[in-house]
């Protein structure tokens, strides 16, 4: 019987020939296919990248009916803020829509003092994805800011980032 957490040969094959593909690279699903002796998808090719991610700091995405792509790190980083923030965002207001609508009477001491702290936290959370935040966290982070109470972590916690040109 085979283990189940065992990689496929589709998987250990692709993840072979691409954990060694540089960065800002495409490699056509036809050539993966080719090399491989199946033929390789979008859909079929999934979790041999998030083996790659996960294993080998190397970030593929689908290029739809070409192939797959090595994102570069400053593709990477250029992608994050649109990839999971406004995600995050949006359900956070779905979020807040729908606890609008909670009539706290209904709850019990418990319960409510539950779903307090979730709506504390998830207003912290829209406030550090508001565009003032991440403003105020760039220029401390640039050293630029006397704000350096409010955001002391930030000295630490996020590198510098580059100035928007």
């Amino acid at each position: 019987m085979k283990n189940r957490f065992e990689l496929s040969e589709r998987t250990t094959k692709l993840v072979g020939l691409l954990r060694f593909i540089e960065k800002g690279r495409e490699v056509a699903y036809a050539e993966l296919s080719k090399q491989v002796g199946e033929t390789i998808t979008a859909r079929n090719s999934v979790y041999a990248r998030h083996i790659l991610q996960r294993d080998h700091a190397a970030v593929f995405i689908c290029l739809p009916t070409v192939g797959l792509r090595r994102l570069t790190d400053l593709e990477i980083t250029e992608r994050l803020p649109g990839f999971w923030l406004n995600g995050a965002r949006s359900k956070l207001k779905r979020g807040g829509a729908e606890a609008d609508i909670v009539d706290m009477h209904h709850l019990d001491t418990d319960q409510q003092v539950s779903f307090s702290v979730s709506s504390i936290q998830r207003e912290l959370a829209m406030e550090t994805l508001s565009k003032a935040t991440r403003s105020k966290m760039e220029k401390v982070a640039r050293g630029t800011s006397n704000d350096l109470p409010a955001f002391t972590a930030i000295e630490w916690a996020i590198s510098l980032s580059p100035k928007k040109r």
